[in-house]
């Protein structure tokens, strides 16, 4: 032959080369196979997507666990001075300036009249904004952001001020109803 002819292709000894005649390798890729099988074969699993969670900024006020909207919150910060103004309700701690700017600050525990006897006073601030106002909440701890999947927020019930509670017991707060409340009103209704 002529050294340009090409020889015919040896597919045997390639085969053979690539030792895939091993009974190991051949247990091995039946394995694998067999375990794609079953990864198609499986249901597939629910997907949660941003829009079937909501982001919950999370913290504890005495003993208990609270919840707010992220959208809802503006800053958080350590509690500085305080100013009491008299004739106010036991649930407005005082006022507070935050840049140049005068908020409330609320005390929920006694809102909601929950037992405050505590030894270690709040040192955390949320300031959160709803319905045009802006106000500041008190915390002793402020746990984090949390997305919680709509399903894991069960009805609170005939609860005014919660719009949700999850199993672990966080209280999502509903802030527009605590802030249109008639308590806040300086000289308004009791409820």
């Amino acid at each position: 032959m002529s050294d340009n002819a090409q020889q015919p292709i040896n597919f045997q000894a390639i085969w053979e080369s690539l030792e895939w005649h091993d009974d190991t390798q051949l247990v091995a890729i039946q394995k694998r196979l067999k375990l794609r099988a079953q990864q198609y074969a499986a249901p597939i699993k629910e997907r949660i997507t941003p829009e079937d969670v909501e982001n919950i900024l999370s913290f504890r006020l005495g003993e208990e666990h609270y919840g707010v909207d992220v959208m809802l919150v503006r800053s958080v910060r350590p509690v500085t001075k305080i100013t009491r103004v008299p004739g106010t309700p036991a649930f407005y701690r005082g006022v507070i300036n935050v840049r140049g700017q005068i908020l409330t600050v609320l005390d929920l525990r006694l809102f909601f009249e929950v037992n405050a006897n505590d030894t270690q006073p709040p040192e955390e601030l949320i300031i959160v904004r709803a319905i045009g106002l802006e106000m500041g909440l008190l915390a002793h701890h402020i746990n984090g952001v949390v997305s919680l999947p709509h399903n894991a927020i069960q009805s609170p019930g005939d609860t005014r001020f919660a719009r949700g509670v999850t199993a672990d017991r966080l209280v999502l707060l509903n802030i527009g109803q605590i802030f249109e409340s008639e308590r806040l009103i300086i000289g308004g209704a009791e409820e």
